[in-house]
């Protein structure tokens, strides 16, 4: 199923995620309290607007090629004399902007999404060999210490699943068997794609800023199944984000007698971002099920089905991070449901080590997942979540997903160091009242659970910042919240209620967006559209008319921040339409005192970088760092 199927395609090369930092620090939000310096790269001096405050939000695909394709027999190809596709280029649209990585809130930093991303398939001379769009789903997983040695955001690493819709072939397609059999295997024209991103550089200071690492598979889609995870044998360490060995969470799938691992997220990195040698790894079933991490194994407690090739420096972007192994009938005797033994992977420093379980299945083999798990609701309205849960990788028939609110949730999203003047960090998580929601779904016979999360207006408990972020928990009865990644949680944005006026006008209803806007994204200011000028808003109104009006997942969509709400852009695009005709004799008025000199230039030039830079504790790693933070200080004594 999914990306983990012998039919998948491999590939590997760079991404880039040219995110915008000023709005990492929520305080930034407070338009009032808001200084020139904020927009300006931090220094050894102060944070301004963090590491990277000139981004755009573009996320790419950058010089991937194709490594390997995997046949529906097992067997492989990695040059293009075997297979055509081998070599080929893995990249976005070519006829329009890049893709655009998102967070949901400046309080939830945790779950970024991609949108507006096309993944394209292309030969040499440039011709589209397949092509679809990218659901955008966030990532997940997300580790900040994969690899040894490193700080802040370059050391960290997560994977995003989703699915390509709309799925276009070529009509002259070259003759790839591997192709053929992805093309049969597709159905409504949907494919299974997996990015693993990792050695993210977010010094400015230093070649390749803004760019990564990715490993990337695409395999086929098959009904019934989430898009955005697998619904497998999940892996977890016994405490914390990872095992004692540096594993993290991970998970496999048993299709068959095939044993698939994506271990491309899971082991440990060193400083040169190749994968650490912890010892002998292999993966085997537990036959005593309640063998912890970090015990001992003997012939007689471990069936091993396969040692992990994870040595081989070129295994991780050549494989994507997949270990294979096909299971004989004595192996597959005590898998479910002829047995309920764990998986577990064993590591072996020498021959004369004894063999010690590095990190195994969750108790029970308890698995649930959530889709979508990242939310955006309008005050009054509601959205559905999907629950899948497993044992062993069997459907969990007729269990029971509980559900409860984390609640308040105080200093999310600040920044490391006080703010001159100082401005309040608003809490999150209140009022709870504001969404309603059952506190358990029932699973039906095929695993399957579904709650609606209804809401109501939160009343702006921010303040400065539009609507609320919540965080709802959820776990199978008898699971414990270290079978999760320590963010896997539904988050939601609840936007605050907003009616569209009869009559916008810039004073009243545009200037505050607009203005908060043009603070916290410098970029548009300096390329093309001061927000925080009427004037230039003026000459713009046919494309920023345009821009507000694109569907929420086109590249060209604005905000790039997804934060708006339907009627906030409605009256936006109600007043912008309407300038034309005379509507707001205020700003019309406005715009006649104001005279070219007085309005802050356009430039086509960054903000110079400072000449003492500080190297960044990071954007998602410093959010981390404060939730951290906060999580200690709510916990009860």
């Amino acid at each position: 199923m999914s990306y983990l199927n012998n039919v998948r395609l491999v590939f590997s090369g760079q991404f880039q995620a040219d995110v915008s930092t000023v709005n990492n620090d929520v305080r930034h939000f407070d338009s009032q309290a808001f200084q020139e310096s904020y927009q300006d790269f931090q220094n050894d001096g102060d944070w301004n607007g963090w590491f990277n405050p000139t981004g755009s939000g573009a996320f790419r695909l950058i010089d991937c090629r194709v490594r390997a394709v995997h046949y529906a027999d097992g067997t492989s190809a990695d040059a293009p004399a075997q297979d055509p596709l081998v070599g080929m280029a893995v990249g976005g649209a070519d006829d329009r902007t890049s893709g655009k990585i998102v967070d949901i809130d400046p309080q939830w930093q945790l779950a970024s999404e991609l949108w507006g991303l096309k993944v394209r398939l292309s030969d040499a001379a440039g011709a589209t060999v397949l092509l679809g769009d990218y659901a955008a789903y966030p990532f997940r997983d997300l580790i900040f210490t994969r690899a040894i040695g490193l700080g802040g955001d370059r050391a960290a690493s997560a994977y995003f699943q989703s699915v390509l819709t709309g799925v276009a072939w070529s009509d002259k397609p070259p003759a790839s068997k591997f192709l053929d059999q992805l093309r049969k295997a597709t159905r409504d024209g949907k494919l299974s794609i997996r990015l693993t991103t990792f050695a993210f550089q977010d010094d400015h200071t230093k070649s390749g800023f803004t760019f990564g690492t990715v490993s990337g598979v695409i395999g086929p889609y098959l009904d019934g199944e989430p898009d955005s995870f697998v619904l497998g044998r999940r892996f977890a360490p016994g405490f914390g984000a990872s095992s004692w060995n540096g594993i993290n969470f991970f998970t496999g799938l048993l299709d068959g007698r095939r044993l698939f691992l994506d271990l491309s997220n899971a082991l440990p990195l060193d400083s040169k971002y190749r994968i650490l040698d912890i010892g002998e790894l292999t993966v085997g079933t537990l036959l005593n099920s309640t063998v912890p991490e970090g015990a001992p194994v003997g012939p007689g407690a471990f069936q091993a089905i396969g040692k992990l090739p994870y040595r081989d420096p070129d295994w991780l972007l050549k494989s994507g991070g997949i270990a294979a192994f096909t299971l004989t009938d004595a192996q597959l005797g005590n898998q479910p449901p002829n047995a309920g033994n764990p998986l577990a992977i064993v590591a072996q420093k020498t021959d004369a080590d004894v063999p010690l379980v590095a990190i195994r299945e969750t108790v029970n083999g308890l698995y649930v997942g959530a889709e979508p798990f990242v939310l955006r609701i309008d005050a009054g309205g509601a959205a559905n979540v999907a629950f899948y849960a497993a044992s062993y990788g069997m459907p969990l028939s007729f269990g029971q997903v509980q559900l409860a609110q984390t609640g308040e949730m105080p200093n999310l999203g600040g920044g490391p160091t006080d703010l001159d003047p100082p401005v309040p960090i608003p809490v999150a998580g209140i009022p709870q009242g504001a969404l309603a929601f059952p506190p358990a779904v029932a699973t039906d016979g095929n695993g399957v659970g579904g709650a609606t999360i209804a809401t109501s207006a939160p009343n702006n408990p921010r303040g400065y910042l539009d609507g609320q972020l919540y965080n709802v928990n959820f776990q199978l009865a008898g699971q414990t919240r270290q079978a999760f990644g320590p963010f896997e949680t539904i988050a939601i944005h609840l936007r605050d209620a907003y009616p569209v006026p009869a009559v916008p006008t810039w004073v009243d209803d545009i200037a505050p967006i607009f203005i908060q806007y043009g603070n916290l994204y410098p970029i548009m200011s300096r390329r093309l559209v001061n927000l925080n000028d009427p004037v230039s808003v003026y000459e713009h109104r046919k494309l920023l008319s345009l821009s507000f009006s694109r569907d929420i997942g086109d590249p060209n969509y604005m905000p790039v921040t997804r934060d708006l709400s339907e009627n906030k852009r409605l009256t936006i695009v109600k007043w912008l339409d309407a300038l034309d005709s005379g509507a707001d004799p205020a700003f019309h008025a406005l715009l006649k005192d104001r005279v070219a000199g007085e309005r802050p230039a356009l430039t086509s030039e960054p903000t110079p970088a400072p000449a003492a830079p500080v190297l960044p504790d990071g954007g998602k790693t410093t959010f981390a760092q404060g939730l951290a933070r906060s999580r200690r200080a709510r916990r009860p004594t």
